[in-house]
């Protein structure tokens, strides 16, 4: 039995950005002007993102979770975007021999403008390798998967136990996951119902002081995109006066540049401008308890 995550991709080096962004694009070079931007950004943390070797980590992690009465799964990974791409992943699998395959996306909200893009190069791949005698399971929605819930309450306590060490009890929680086009809603994609569905869970879990909810790290196209946005967002919380706000990024389940530049950088930069004091919950990364909340997506789907 096969298990293949998929994840967005990210370059391994400044240098790759101009390929990258044109991956992205389906071909389109990038104007020099957006490709220095986004290098400038990667520059601000570290030169290159740590998605990939998380996602490796991760996919490692369930394998071992999954085979612990026995080797009875093989966990592959592949990126939309950049490499090991999913073509080339799912291609090995197929070589593999795998006749049985569950199939995700890293992203725990259904959104036919995110998840749907994962699932069609899925499946552009495996007609690419003469792969469409396998047998595949889609895994959509996980939004309220009640383990990831817990994971994501775990990391949320954490935080808050940090933040009232330094004597910080009354904590305003921002709540955050992609935006996307908000035309996509008129269309019937379900992102923001899935998007509730998560923070329904998460607050009847963790009961925040007080809590907002925004969309962040919207793209470039030029059209409007689901918001508020955090920006606005904070110039809310900050007419109440200097705060401590917590930002909890839901729809993200790894460290990678919407949370390393986003919110570290930028939106602490935009909080501190209106003297708010921004902090964040840790990623999930390798929680044990998200791989966990991972396993059960998979058993959840052979049922």
């Amino acid at each position: 039995m096969g298990v293949f995550l998929m994840a967005h991709g990210a370059p391994n080096s400044v240098d790759d950005i101009p390929q990258y962004l044109k991956n992205i694009r389906g071909g389109t070079e990038s104007s020099p002007e957006v490709i220095r931007l986004i290098q400038d950004r990667y520059q601000a943390i570290g030169g290159s993102s740590p998605l990939l070797e998380i996602t490796r980590q991760q996919a490692q992690a369930l394998e071992t979770y999954l085979n612990q009465e026995g080797p009875r799964f093989k966990v592959y990974f592949g990126m939309r975007n950049w490499s090991p791409y999913i073509r080339d992943e799912v291609r090995r699998m197929r070589e593999d021999g795998v006749s049985c395959v569950l199939a995700m996306c890293l992203a725990p909200q259904y959104s036919t403008w995110s998840t749907e893009l994962y699932f069609k190069a899925f499946r552009d791949a495996l007609k690419g390798c003469g792969g469409e005698d396998l047998e595949v399971r889609y895994i959509g929605s996980w939004a309220s998967n009640p383990t990831l819930i817990d994971a994501f309450a775990e990391r949320y306590g954490q935080a808050v136990d940090r933040l009232a060490g330094m004597g910080r009890d009354k904590v305003y929680t921002l709540f955050t996951v992609h935006s996307i086009p908000a035309e996509s809603l008129d269309y019937g994609d379900p992102y923001a119902e899935e998007y509730n569905r998560t923070l329904e869970a998460l607050v009847a879990r963790v009961h925040p002081f007080r809590w907002f909810k925004a969309y962040q790290s919207q793209g470039m196209i030029p059209v409007p995109w689901l918001g508020p946005t955090v920006e606005s967002t904070l110039d809310r919380i900050a007419r109440f006066g200097p705060r401590t706000v917590l930002m909890v990024p839901v729809g993200f389940v790894s460290d990678h540049i919407e949370i390393l530049y986003d919110i570290d950088i930028q939106f602490r930069k935009y909080a501190a401008e209106r003297k708010l004091d921004l902090y964040r919950t840790e990623s999930l990364n390798t929680s044990p308890i998200f791989i966990e909340a991972l396993a059960a997506a998979v058993w959840e789907h052979l049922v």
